[in-house]
């Protein structure tokens, strides 16, 4: 290193030159400037730190101006004078700094709202539809994002989520419960990674005693009374498209919306004596991708007629009931009741819509309260036309509808799903509804079988 005789100042740092080699320049008191060959100017401080030399960085030039660098080396040599190792303590402190970083970071990454969408994307593969995590995503958006959603979710408390959900509580009572219990799913997800207290300030209950007003008992899906079920249907002759049809099957079989609209012409069977559309367990309402238990629905005459007219108004091509034992086969799995798209079931909305027309103005379907009867309510006047005509038959009604023994002990061994019972049910069931057809449709009946 050269000879220095005086301090270093600002003119003479910014006139050193790169050479070959990597060369020193001695400001005095151990203070360093190490001019690299690329051009690079970097400070340096010459300490002796418990009988050890060492060089200590202390930044580069110019972003390290020489006064912040005579400052840097006065301080150093402090600490080595009282025998602190200044290289130990200057990481230490960058690594308490960066632990602070990384636990900001981590934090911003817990708020609730990046909370819930992990919760939504975790979960969403076992999930049967796939619009499940948009109305999810989009619900939270709405109603507890505003107030929650940057929250930390560590920090979520029933005082928050009061507020997200007190506005919507009462003006809309439905959307408000799914919301509470979406809030729920996604705190019960961060208490089990860990991220915040196993407690749910979710729980309606306690949010009652936090002052969330109580709503009057839920009220079922309208259902049109038994006894108007012929009418209906007459009226609904006049309906065309695929949606009314679909609505017909609906009726006719007992089964839910989602259901018939993903229902395709490989899951009818016509080996046996009773034509059968078996419905994958997946598609049940309920059902895990793990218990898959497949439901059958023996079609009566007047439901084989409304899967004839089906192929009929999708693929153009005339067909009767007799016909479907040689047609469904070559349809293979398309759907019986696609959309527009084709490849594509009817949304959700689609027999809703039709019930929405036909009850537009006064129209007369309506239940006992006078609400406008909904497709979902039909599966209710079944189940109220077997109490009141045929109370024997309650138990098979059940199994037509798909509903599990609460008992799971019960569950586990009554494993008949009554099929030979419930064929005779659902052709009286749609002999009722169907009354003025019931001649026409047990004719087609024999021709099928």
């Amino acid at each position: 290193m050269p000879r220095q005789t005086k301090s270093l100042d600002v003119k003479t740092v910014d006139a050193l030159k790169p050479r070959s080699a990597t060369y020193r320049i001695s400001d005095g008191e151990g203070l360093l400037l190490e001019v690299r060959p690329t051009g690079a100017k970097v400070w340096l401080c010459r300490l002796t730190v418990n009988g050890k030399r060492r060089d200590m960085g202390l930044g580069g030039y110019p972003e390290t101006t020489l006064k912040a660098a005579r400052e840097k080396a006065r301080a150093a040599r402090h600490q080595a004078k009282d025998g602190v190792d200044p290289i130990k303590r200057r990481d230490a402190v960058a690594a308490e700094a960066k632990t602070r970083r990384e636990a900001a970071t981590e934090a911003e990454a817990r708020t609730f709202k990046a909370v819930a969408l992990a919760c939504i994307e975790a979960q969403s593969p076992g999930w049967k539809n796939g619009r499940t995590a948009d109305l999810w995503t989009a619900s939270l958006e709405k109603h507890a994002f505003p107030t929650l959603g940057a929250m930390p979710v560590a920090d979520v408390d029933r005082a928050a989520v009061l507020r997200s959900v007190d506005r919507v509580w009462t003006s809309r009572p439905a959307t408000a419960r799914k919301v509470l219990r979406r809030i729920g799913t996604a705190l019960r997800y961060a208490a089990a990674h860990g991220w915040r207290a196993n407690d749910n300030p979710a729980d309606a209950r306690m949010l009652r005693h936090a002052g969330l007003s109580a709503l009057p008992g839920g009220r079922k899906h309208p259902s049109l009374p038994w006894a108007k079920a012929p009418a209906f249907m007459k009226a609904l002759d006049v309906m065309t498209g695929l949606a009314p049809l679909a609505l017909r099957l609906c009726i006719l079989t007992a089964t839910r919306s989602g259901e018939v609209r993903g229902a395709r012409w490989s899951e009818l069977s016509f080996d046996g004596g009773t034509p059968v559309w078996t419905i994958p367990g997946e598609r049940m309402k309920g059902k895990k991708s793990a218990d898959v238990k497949p439901h059958r629905v023996p079609l009566a005459p007047q439901a084989l007629a409304v899967l004839a007219q089906a192929y009929t108004t999708a693929t153009g091509a005339g067909a009767k009931p007799s016909d479907l034992p040689r047609l469904a086969p070559l349809m293979d799995a398309t759907l019986i009741f696609p959309s527009a798209k084709r490849d594509r079931p009817l949304s959700d909305m689609a027999l809703s819509e039709v019930m929405r027309r036909m009850n537009a103005g006064d129209g007369a379907w309506r239940d006992l309260d006078g609400r406008k009867a909904v497709p979902h309510g039909w599966r209710a006047t079944f189940r109220t036309w077997v109490d009141d005509t045929r109370p024997g038959e309650a138990e098979a009604s059940e199994k037509a509808l798909a509903h599990e023994d609460r008992n799971a002990v019960s569950r586990a061994y009554r494993r008949s799903d009554l099929l030979d019972l419930r064929t005779p049910l659902m052709a009286a069931w749609a002999d009722h509804c169907e009354v003025s057809k019931k001649k026409t449709e047990r004719a087609a009946e024999r021709r099928v079988s």
